[in-house]
């Protein structure tokens, strides 16, 4: 029995699926600061992963399906830690034990350094969403005084013109 729980597919997909997806977010929101690639970058982000998708009777934005993944996942690896080396074979927390053998020693050692991994995969994957959400939310609102910038000062050039029609 492997102290991590689950097999290898679940961490497969977290490494394939769960941070390519956030970093391609983070990749489109930081596009430099020409007004129509930026707003292109936040909008495409906010179309995939902002939008509210039907569960029954429920609208969840999809973002909050990948963060609650995360969330559920990294509680997961907390709990695998916690349960499989809190204080389980205590005398094996040497080099040499009494009660094992070598191979023994190692495939626990191993399983130990996988569960540690596994836990700072999943933090970084819920760290990665959380920052993909609060960058997002940031940027739209960027975005959107930037627009509000360019219609004001759009109409007080429009204005300024026609001030200086009526003047002449």
């Amino acid at each position: 029995m492997v102290i991590g729980g689950g097999s290898m597919m679940t961490w497969g997909h977290i490494i394939w699926i769960f941070f390519p997806i956030p970093l391609i977010c983070l990749i489109l929101l930081s596009l430099p600061n020409y007004r129509k690639l930026e707003q292109w970058g936040t909008t495409l982000v906010g179309k995939i992963f902002f939008t509210r998708v039907s569960v029954g009777l429920l609208y969840i934005r999809l973002v909050h399906v990948f963060i609650g993944a995360s969330l559920l996942v990294f509680g997961v690896a907390c709990r695998s830690i916690q349960l499989g080396f809190s204080s389980a074979h205590v005398p094996c927390s040497g080099t040499s034990c009494p009660f094992h053998s070598g191979e023994t020693m190692w495939y626990r050692r191993a399983s130990r350094y996988r569960a540690e991994r596994n836990f700072w995969l999943s933090l970084f994957t819920l760290v990665l969403w959380l920052l993909v959400y609060s960058i997002f939310s940031l940027k739209k609102q960027i975005v959107k005084l930037r627009g509000d910038l360019e219609t004001i000062q759009s109409d007080g050039m429009k204005t300024k013109k026609g001030g200086d029609k009526k003047k002449d």
